[in-house]
């Protein structure tokens, strides 16, 4: 008889764990979501002014308009600065503008 109480008591248990389960994996998979959407743009804001300024340099200043040393250094500084506030103003826009969509349930 002991057995049969446990079973029915775990029983009736089971679906606000259930519940809680499926709130925290619904948590978990938001969160993941934020953490792509922040590496992206980390990595954005790191990776595209550098790709920029050697891009710039060695392909389109230096081999197209054959600019001395310095030249294509200044140039290809400025388009790096302003591929960094672009990938800026992006993170930014999204920040403002794409924390919550219509579907989304704030706690």
């Amino acid at each position: 008889m002991a057995n049969k109480n446990k079973l029915n008591s775990t029983g009736s248990d089971a679906v606000p764990k259930q519940q809680k389960l499926k709130k925290q994996q619904s948590d978990d998979a938001k969160d993941y979501s934020s953490f792509k959407v922040v590496l992206f743009y980390c990595s954005l804001i790191v990776f595209l002014p550098v790709i920029t300024f050697f891009g710039l340099k060695s392909v389109i200043l230096d081999r197209f308009f054959n600019l001395n040393d310095l030249s294509s250094n200044i140039y290809s500084a400025v388009g790096a600065v302003l591929a960094l506030h672009l990938a800026l103003g992006l993170y930014i826009y999204r920040a403002y503008f794409g924390g919550s969509s219509k579907g989304e349930k704030s706690d």
